[in-house]
């Protein structure tokens, strides 16, 4: 799950750029692709946040035990 969503913001940030690719003036065309969403579109690591969950409910279910702390970037990390 978390693959494809990293893949379809790459798509749409892919799309974003097509469209303002033909502006000429940088500038320009950097503020077109901002406006659209284009700057910080996607993040660099894919959200696995459903994936740890259910990780974690695994854990539990078999018997373990989980303590959740949090990291500075306020993700969990189990």
């Amino acid at each position: 799950m978390a693959e494809t969503a990293q893949q379809s913001c790459q798509a749409g940030k892919a799309r974003v750029i097509d469209k303002c690719s033909d502006i000429a003036d940088e500038k320009m065309r950097h503020r077109c692709e901002g406006a659209r969403g284009a700057g910080a579109y996607c993040a660099i690591a894919a959200n696995t946040r459903a994936c740890d969950a259910t990780r974690a409910q695994c854990v539990l279910d078999c018997g373990g035990s989980v303590s959740e702390t949090r990291s500075s970037g306020s993700l969990p990390v189990y």
